[in-house]
């Protein structure tokens, strides 16, 4: 579901409880500006983007010890 910012601020508690079921994409001055969602699977999303943006092939737990060694 995409909404405007000015929406996700006056029923933020209604998209919160949204956001366990879909991911909601608030939009601010007509460009993508968050994304709301379920920490359930953002772990994985998440892994699952750097994995493709490094072509890692190993867990994500030594994915993410890679990532913060070299900071």
């Amino acid at each position: 579901m995409q909404i405007s910012a000015t929406e996700f601020r006056t029923n933020v508690g209604k998209y919160l409880e949204m956001a366990l079921i879909e991911d909601i994409y608030v939009v601010k001055h007509g460009k993508p500006a968050v994304v709301v969602s379920a920490n359930k699977n953002a772990r994985q999303r998440v892994f699952d983007s750097l994995k493709g943006m490094y072509r890692y092939d190993g867990d994500l737990e030594e994915l993410l010890d890679e990532r913060l060694r070299e900071l």
